[in-house]
């Protein structure tokens, strides 16, 4: 159960990792061509914002409901390694939670922007700021992990 769980949360992260590029592209195109506003650019903004939630979901999930197995016995350095990996899981998912926070307060300003210049500015600016926090949690992951 738990690795499935975990398989699903490794390619929401896949997905949402590829849904952010391509909303920061799109928006940086935006704004360089000066397009307006439109549906296209609210999809990627909901599925960006539904990802993160995906994701948060899933996490307390996989943190709080669901254990690898805890009948096997582990030597010390087995139980370093995964008393490190839950001090990251805590790491990660306050870093998330942020992320989803700058993502939603994004979300609010193009909402209550009239000028499509200003929705497509403040998008890019909350969606590229959760992004980047993301990619530098994952980034402090994979190195350490590595």
């Amino acid at each position: 159960m738990y690795k499935v769980f975990i398989n699903i949360h490794i390619w929401a992260s896949i997905l949402f990792s590829l849904t952010a590029i391509v909303l920061c592209l799109y928006y940086i195109k935006s704004i360089i061509t000066e397009t307006e506003f439109s549906k296209f650019h609210l999809f990627l903004e909901n599925t960006f914002i539904g990802l993160l939630y995906f994701g948060l979901i899933l996490g307390i999930i996989l943190y709080f409901f669901i254990r690898p197995d805890e009948n096997v016995q582990v030597t010390i350095e087995q139980a370093r390694a995964t008393m490190s990996s839950r001090f990251w899981s805590i790491e990660h998912f306050s870093v998330m939670l942020f992320a989803l926070m700058l993502a939603q307060i994004g979300k609010i300003f193009t909402v209550r922007s009239t000028l499509s210049k200003d929705k497509l500015k403040y998008a890019l600016f909350y969606y590229g700021s959760a992004t980047v926090v993301t990619f530098i949690s994952t980034g402090f992951y994979l190195y350490y992990r590595i």
